[in-house]
């Protein structure tokens, strides 16, 4: 089991047609082996809260809203 693994932020720079910066993309790289552990505890495509607590980013997943059901008219 990986329980903790070393990793790096990353920031990309694309450039536009001039060479002037353009925008910045920000990736935190997480390794295939701590992602494809059994105890990883998120899913690809999972919606994920990130939020900064102290010196600490924190990952959380965010639970769908749950549809309501529309009921079928009535006849009165």
């Amino acid at each position: 089991m990986v329980d903790r693994i070393l990793t790096k932020l990353t920031v990309v720079r694309k450039k536009d047609k001039q060479g002037l910066p353009a925008y910045r993309s920000p990736r935190i790289y997480l390794p295939t082996k701590f992602v494809d552990d059994s105890a990883f505890p998120f899913r690809e495509g999972q919606p994920l809260l990130a939020k900064i607590v102290g010196e600490k980013l924190i990952f959380e997943r965010v639970q769908k809203p749950k549809r309501k059901r529309r009921s079928k008219p009535t006849n009165l």
